[in-house]
């Protein structure tokens, strides 16, 4: 056997000479060594094979194969069909990734010795299988084709701690969806389709859908960046919110559209002082969010929040939608922050149907500097016990600051303040326009004159002019004798 198995090395090694890459195949899982990179092959005691720097079982091996294959340095591909998964990893990282494949379900385990990039191509169909990685070092994943399904947990499930680039390749379509293994407790404890212990950047004008079953459709546990120029994102359902991320959420570009019972996106501040604790923040993109059950908010964040999308440098604006059905509390709102918030830029819509809810609310000074902002609630007032909570549109504990762009706020008809606060609303430079129940009243300290009418018929889908301020009202809005209030510069 020692003999036969030198004579097969030293073929191989003249073949080398004439291919590129020789093949270590075990099981579903292949290391690609390129012939530059083979070296000395060392046979030692009947039990193991040695290629470079990684030793091999020779139990283990199914075969060796040599072919005319590239191999790229630093690359893992993970390629799914139905059932079953196989992994090809590029010879000059053998040594550091060890991978284990169970019919469709891959994992991979990253030697704590690893200290470059590695990047994993993902692409193929499997309606059972997953991919789960542990490691130290930073990494990127690029989707590129693949349609991945778990039916007894996370789909993907990355356990790093560290960066982890995620690219959508451009032209290929993506989705992700997860399932429940019942554990003793009746649950099996995943908190997300796609789940990441660190923070993630996303690039890449390829799409991703994702559809939870369980709990989140995406956490990290750290923050997360969508960077210009990316392409989709699409939450189609999840239980509890569609991103859950701690630390901060930054939109810097890409179109994001989420479905959810929970809250739409969901920062949570870490214990430590870290850098942007607690923020969401949108610069660019399209944001879509519809959220449903009770108390849910559109965004959630424990501390600031700003949208500024739209400058002149960078030549685009971000749109956001936020709907949420809410029916419960007072603290009801699709967009809500308990700290200061700030609107510097780009085009948004709020609005909030269910009972009680509010379209933005703050603990904080709510600041509109810039962008076109719509807003509107539709709810009636809702009654828990001996306490209730009105459909405002926008209101705040603070001050009220409306001091560039444009901004239209309509509230239910049934008792809903267009900007509700205890302090002050203060006109002092935007195009604006507040429609409500009741009034709305601006502050004289405001650097800019306001106007209020009462008893005015507002129809969804008219256009209602007054002091040369004009804006058409949403369809989805109707007010017999509403209260007005507007101010220009």
């Amino acid at each position: 056997m020692k003999k036969q198995l030198l004579l097969a090395l030293a073929f191989i090694s003249c073949s080398l000479s004439f291919a590129q890459t020789m093949n270590v195949n075990i099981g579903d899982v292949t290391y690609a060594i390129p012939a530059s990179q083979a070296g000395e092959m060392t046979y030692t005691d009947g039990t193991v094979l040695t290629i470079g720097s990684k030793t091999y079982p020779i139990s283990a091996i199914t075969n060796i194969t040599i072919d005319d294959s590239s191999v790229t340095d630093n690359t893992v591909d993970v390629t799914y069909s139905d059932n079953t998964a196989k992994v090809r990893i590029a010879g000059n990282i053998a040594q550091y990734i060890d991978a284990q494949v169970n019919g469709g379900h891959v994992t991979i385990a990253a030697a704590p010795t690893l200290a470059s990039d590695v990047t994993y191509y993902m692409s193929g169909n499997s309606a059972n299988g997953s991919f789960y990685m542990t490691g130290d070092y930073k990494m990127n994943m690029v989707l590129n084709g693949l349609t991945l399904a778990n039916p007894d947990s996370a789909a993907i499930n990355i356990q790093n701690g560290k960066q982890i680039n995620v690219v959508l390749a451009d032209g290929t379509s993506n989705s992700l969806a997860d399932g429940l293994r019942t554990a003793d407790d009746d649950s099996d404890g995943h908190k997300a389709v796609f789940y990441v212990e660190g923070h993630t950047s996303w690039t890449g004008g390829g799409s991703l859908t994702i559809t939870g079953n369980v709990k989140h459709g995406f956490f990290s546990d750290e923050y997360t960046e969508l960077l210009n120029g990316l392409g989709s994102i699409t939450v189609t359902q999840a239980p509890s919110d569609g991103l859950h991320v701690n630390q901060y959420f930054r939109m810097q570009g890409g179109t994001v559209a989420i479905t959810c019972t929970g809250d739409g996106i969901d920062v949570g501040a870490k214990k430590s002082e870290k850098e942007n604790n607690g923020e969401i923040m949108i610069e660019r993109g399209t944001l879509t969010v519809n959220t449903s059950g009770n108390a849910t908010k559109g965004l959630k964040c424990d501390t600031n929040m700003s949208i500024s999308g739209g400058t002149n440098t960078i030549n685009t604006t971000g749109s956001a939608i936020y709907e949420s059905a809410e029916n419960d509390l007072s603290s009801c709102a699709a967009l809500k922050c308990d700290g200061v918030l700030t609107i510097s830029g780009g085009t948004n819509w709020f609005a909030s149907t269910g009972d009680g809810g509010k379209g933005i609310n703050s603990t904080g000074v709510i600041t509109v500097s810039g962008g076109t902002t719509t807003v509107v609630t539709t709810g009636s007032v809702f009654e828990y016990g001996t306490l209730d909570t009105k459909p405002h549109a926008v209101k705040s504990d603070a001050n009220i600051v409306l001091s560039g762009g444009s901004i239209l706020a309509c509230a239910s008809s049934d008792s809903g303040t267009a900007f509700k606060t205890d302090l002050q609303v203060l006109t002092n430079g935007a195009t604006l326009m507040g429609v409500g129940g009741k009034a709305t009243t601006g502050a004289t300290s405001s650097s800019c004159t306001s106007y209020k009418y009462s008893g005015v018929n507002v129809t969804g889908g008219s256009t209602l002019s007054y002091n040369n301020v004009s804006f058409t009202i949403p369809s989805i809005y109707n007010n017999s004798s509403a209260k007005v209030i507007v101010s220009r510069k």
